[in-house]
């Protein structure tokens, strides 16, 4: 193993720890604050929350069977979304690869070669990061309102560069410049335009879902106005690109508490707003595991059909 991979290794060891001693830190000598906030506990709000949720659990996997049925195989959504949240559940082991080896095998019985799979991921991750650009460009105004006219002006343009972004020419050159970086196979995906847009919208709604959701599990748990929720929705999507782009914690952890406990601050002190952080972290995991749960014992099953050789290989 080189120098280089070693220390790799130990700063994907090293860096969530160290982040998250600080989230620690930061709740700990903010103890008083904590204490003294105006924790409640609304069970109409949090159900609310999980309903909103929810829709981002179950979009994701729709956007990727979409994409994977693409390299000719037909894969039941039920089916789909087993291997999409088991394979999502993997991204909390040390190791960014688990979550993909994973899906890897866990898709391969229905035929798809993982050369597929990888690319048909690689897609779906590019659409869910550019999706979430949208909702965390509400945080800007806030974060930077020197940008004033031009913010709101972004607003509309971002959406018409984002459609134009996912042209399957486009998409293919990007996808297959990443896949070359990380030594992985890319088959071009063979996909219209317009199907694409649509995923692509299809994950926005989640997005603005799953931000919704936070904002009201936090109002359900400590009484602030309602004025700042739409902050605290943005903030969700700024502090999950920050992990996903740092890509040296699993699941982002540490960097998206760290990040989202720093927005929270704005609103609601530093003390509670980290402690809400991790409290966010906790119930999108629960979330995550619940909606697993119900796909491995409510979800319909079907026999994966007898192939002699993967398609997209």
């Amino acid at each position: 193993m080189t120098a280089r991979a070693v220390l790799i290794r130990v700063a994907k060891l090293s860096v969530p720890l160290l982040v998250t001693f600080f989230v620690g830190r930061a709740i700990y000598r903010n103890w008083e604050q904590v204490r003294t906030a105006d924790w409640t506990l609304d069970p109409l709000l949090i159900g609310l929350s999980f309903v909103l949720c929810s829709g981002w659990f179950l979009f994701r996997p729709l956007g990727w069977n979409i994409i994977i049925n693409r390299f000719g195989r037909r894969v039941p959504y039920p089916d789909v979304f087993r291997v999409y949240r088991k394979s999502e559940l993997s991204r909390y082991v040390p190791g960014a690869i688990w979550q993909f080896v994973s899906r890897v095998y866990f898709i391969k019985a229905w035929g798809v070669a993982p050369a597929a799979c990888l690319a048909a991921t690689m897609v779906d991750l590019f659409l869910a990061v550019l999706a979430c650009m949208v909702p965390a460009g509400w945080t800007l105004e806030t974060l930077l309102p020197e940008l004033g006219q031009y913010h709101r002006v972004a607003i509309v343009v971002f959406p018409v560069l984002a459609i134009a972004v996912v042209h399957p020419k486009i998409l293919n050159f990007w996808a297959g410049f990443v896949a070359r970086k990380l030594n992985q196979p890319y088959p071009e995906l063979e996909i219209r335009w317009s199907t694409l847009a649509g995923i692509w919208g299809l994950y926005v709604f989640g997005w603005f879902a799953l931000c919704a959701g936070i904002a009201i599990f936090v109002k359900g748990l400590i009484d602030v106005p309602w004025e700042p929720m739409p902050f605290v929705a943005s903030s969700y999507a700024v502090a999950w690109l920050a992990g996903t782009l740092a890509m040296i914690a699993p699941a982002g952890m540490g960097i998206r508490d760290y990040a989202l406990g720093l927005l929270l601050s704005q609103v609601v002190g530093e003390g509670p707003g980290f402690t809400l952080a991790v409290a966010i972290r906790l119930w999108v995991a629960l979330t995550e595991l619940v909606w697993a749960a119900i796909g491995e014992t409510l979800f319909p099953r079907s026999d994966p059909p007898v192939t002699d050789q993967p398609q997209g290989s």
